[in-house]
């Protein structure tokens, strides 16, 4: 594989939105409490990509950026570096979600979470994979959840290899959970729908489902992304 595609966010000064797009927006899925703003003070360059959080006037504010209509790609292997931040009631992600949508809406045509994490379990990164038979609603998702000693004190590197048949998941060059189109029993695309292309999303959420009970004194907290290289 050669690399095809590198955000190297320690050299920018802003979003380039040739590839970029931000969210704006009050209402999101998972009753998550943000509101997605579009300004310099959650969304800035400081030595990497800084999504930043912030509780004020009874308002969470956070950003979130994706490569949607903009940018996507199928098969290959991403690394990301990015340091996740402390406090109850974070939630954190580096996912993508499909660009084309052949198989209908989530989760018929799949999502593949690279990284998630939550301010409760400071240590824990989650590993999972959604599809329309497979997913969390169900309580059966493709899921692995990781103890990384320090997982919001630095900064490492998330990555997936993403192959015709298998997604399998890496932090810091350290294989850690490898899934297969046949590890189930539905082969179909209900149960592996990972064959055309997906986009990039990076936000960090407050509270929701996954993120919830939120502690108030945490605020502001940044998650700080460097870098992104695509191989293909």
């Amino acid at each position: 594989m050669k690399l095809t595609k590198h955000f190297n966010f320690t050299n920018d000064s802003s979003l380039d939105n040739k590839y970029w797009n931000v969210a704006v927006g009050e209402k999101w899925a998972n009753h998550e409490l943000q509101h997605y703003v579009d300004d310099s003070e959650h969304l800035f360059f400081e030595d990497g990509l800084v999504l930043k959080a912030t509780y004020q006037d009874g308002i969470y504010k956070s950003g979130r950026i994706s490569t949607k209509h903009k940018f996507s790609f199928q098969y290959g292997r991403i690394d990301i570096v990015a340091k996740v931040p402390k406090g109850m009631g974070t939630w954190p992600a580096l996912w993508m979600m499909s660009a084309t949508s052949p198989y209908g809406r989530w989760p018929r045509s799949g999502e593949i979470d690279i990284m998630e994490h939550v301010g409760r379990n400071e240590d824990n990164i989650f590993l999972c994979l959604h599809t329309a038979s497979y997913n969390h609603v169900l309580g059966d998702s493709f899921y692995k959840e990781i103890v990384i000693e320090g997982a919001t004190d630095s900064f490492h590197t998330y990555s997936i290899d993403w192959q015709e048949d298998k997604i399998t998941y890496y932090i810091d060059n350290k294989l850690i959970v490898s899934y297969s189109k046949f590890d189930r029993e539905d082969k179909s695309s209900k149960g592996w729908p990972f064959d055309h292309p997906f986009f990039l999303i990076i936000n960090l959420a407050i509270g929701g489902k996954f993120g919830g009970d939120v502690d108030n004194t945490i605020f502001p907290v940044e998650f700080i992304i460097k870098d992104i290289k695509i191989y293909q």
